[in-house]
């Protein structure tokens, strides 16, 4: 084999890694999103799903205009989240779930404000947060050592300086406005942080 095809073939599988080393920027599915909270807040349970708590047979009283609707709050991954067909549950409606009702191939990406505003009012997602603020406290004493925890749990990557800048910034802005003792104050800038984090651009999208 002369250098020439050698060189023809290293060219060729150097092409060839290349495809493969990146693959277009994609948001994170529902499912991926829920579950990613939850390891955040550190309270992701990994045990099997088991039956769900229905209401006994003798007790139903469902009627097409009275449907069952219940929705039962679980800390165990999305796969084995109660779906319901005759109604879609808030959180994967909003978040572009499957539908339970068809095989869905490709899903729908959407960018809505009501996905905003979840991530600014919703009591589980807020709860989540506290959670992992509390993770983030507790991981370091100072500022820069916490965020580099917060970043390498939730981005898989070190904080930058830039980031602890901002942080900075951000919590000087918001303790002017806070009462209470300085933990008090403290406690709730992480709380608050914990949420930007939580619902930025970085951790909803893969590149």
């Amino acid at each position: 084999m002369s250098a020439l095809d050698i060189l023809f073939l290293l060219t060729s599988l150097i092409n060839f890694l290349e495809s493969f080393s990146a693959f277009a920027r994609r948001r994170i599915t529902a499912e991926e999103l829920r579950d990613t909270i939850l390891v955040a807040a550190g309270t992701l349970d990994l045990n099997p799903g088991h039956e769900h708590p229905f209401p006994p047979t003798n007790k139903w009283s469902f009627t097409q205009h009275a449907p069952f609707a219940a929705e039962y709050r679980t800390a165990k991954r999305s796969v084995y989240v109660m779906r319901k067909r005759n109604r879609a549950s808030r959180f994967f409606a909003l978040f572009n779930g499957a539908d339970p009702n068809a095989s869905t191939a490709d899903r729908d990406v959407t960018t809505v404000p009501t996905q905003a505003l979840y991530f600014m009012n919703d009591p589980f997602f807020h709860d989540c947060a506290e959670k992992f603020a509390e993770r983030i406290r507790a991981a370091a004493s100072d500022p820069a050592s916490r965020l580099d925890f917060a970043c390498r749990e939730v981005f898989a990557r070190p904080v930058t300086d830039g980031e602890v800048t901002a942080f900075t910034d951000f919590a000087t802005a918001l303790g002017a406005t806070l009462k209470g003792d300085a933990e008090a104050r403290e406690k709730e800038i992480w709380n608050a942080y914990a949420r930007v984090l939580l619902g930025c651009n970085e951790l909803l999208h893969l590149d």
